[in-house]
């Protein structure tokens, strides 16, 4: 685990223990009955109003708006917040509602009075959007498991995952875009899945990963186990976007589209790791490790960004099959996604 990792989860235990301390030391603040409770607004429109970002994570249910190095730490139904880790201040109790986490307008004054003095915060390289391709879908089932007593197609598999963690993906980043390639038992051909991902708008300092989910096949019924896949290194592409070949010319577009190539080979590859590293953790005890591999699939190497390709599990095993068709297996397998996901931001950003 890297030293900034460490310190974000140290910080985040610490934060559940305070405001789970507070909640017991002090009652919560009621309106009375003759009051009208202030007008509600939602996390994200305050951080953009404040200039700030907001980090949500709906699995520990505690939140951050940052700005310039200050930082503002919640968690849902806890009356309080910690002000730079060193003031504590009584506000209304955000709350989880309509998809969002939403505030009071006590909270949003909290907040701006304690922005009033500070800096706008400073421009850095950060995750914009983040692309969610569960494969196969409609007419295309991907790998099929018959068994005595039950079928399993991929494509139920891949979307159910992909559902989940796009939720999660978007509670935890709601100023971020959290695309996902099929909402349904769609079919979507794989040029229009990377096309998506490609066709985002970004700006100078923005960046987009791309994560295709799933489940693999094989002839041996025994066979069983995750993967992680990213792009070969040796494999060569054109990534620079035509507007900048054009403006760098002949010379120094080749040059940039090499240093990119390397750039998002390197992040594909931490990308994977962090991934492997949040599945080996969450589903570990009931499914095989097979490594993190390099191979040229489609959406990996036509997805102009950081990319890789998750095969959770054989749907041709028949204990394998068993877990996936089982809710609480595939919400473990989509938590742990979205802990790697999380866990790459956090060292892609700092």
């Amino acid at each position: 685990m890297s030293a900034n990792l460490a310190r974000v989860v140290q910080q985040r235990v610490i934060l559940l223990m305070v405001m789970s301390a507070l909640a017991l030391l002090f009652p919560r603040t009621l309106f009375a009955n003759d009051e009208k409770p202030p007008a509600d607004v939602s996390a994200t429109s305050l951080a953009t109003s404040l200039g700030a970002t907001l980090e949500y994570d709906p699995l520990t249910r505690t939140g951050t708006f940052s700005r310039s190095g200050q930082s503002v730490r919640f968690g849902t139904d806890i009356p309080y917040i910690l002000l730079d880790w060193s003031i504590v201040k009584s506000v209304p109790a955000p709350y989880e509602g309509q998809g969002t986490v939403m505030v009071k307008k006590d909270f949003a004054d909290a907040l701006k009075n304690f922005y009033a003095t500070k800096p706008s915060a400073s421009t850095k390289y950060s995750v914009k959007a983040i692309v969610i391709d569960p494969g196969h879908g409609g007419k295309d089932p991907g790998a099929i498991g018959e068994f005595d007593g039950f079928k399993l197609q991929e494509k139920d598999v891949n979307l159910a995952i992909a559902q989940r963690l796009t939720d999660l993906l978007r509670l935890r980043y709601p100023e971020r875009t959290i695309l996902l390639t099929r909402k349904g038992d769609t079919y979507l051909s794989l040029e229009d899945r990377v096309d998506m991902a490609n066709n985002i708008k970004l700006g100078v300092t923005d960046a987009v990963i791309y994560i295709s989910i799933h489940s693999n096949a094989s002839f041996n019924k025994n066979t069983r186990g995750y993967e992680v896949w990213y792009l070969n290194p040796n494999y060569r592409r054109t990534v620079v976007d035509e507007k900048t070949a054009k403006e760098k010319g002949q010379d120094i577009a080749p040059i940039i589209n090499t240093m990119l190539e390397e750039e998002f080979t390197t992040e594909s590859i931490i990308l994977a790791q962090k991934v492997y590293q949040r599945l080996g953790t969450m589903i570990g005890d009931k499914s095989p490790a097979r490594g993190i591999r390099a191979e040229e699939w489609f959406v990996v190497r036509n997805a102009k960004m950081p990319s890789i390709l998750i095969e959770v599990g054989f749907v041709t095993n028949k204990e394998e099959a068993e877990l996936l068709t089982q809710s609480p297996y595939l919400r473990r397998i989509a938590d742990a996604i979205y802990n790697g996901v999380c866990d790459f931001i956090v060292h892609f950003e700092q």
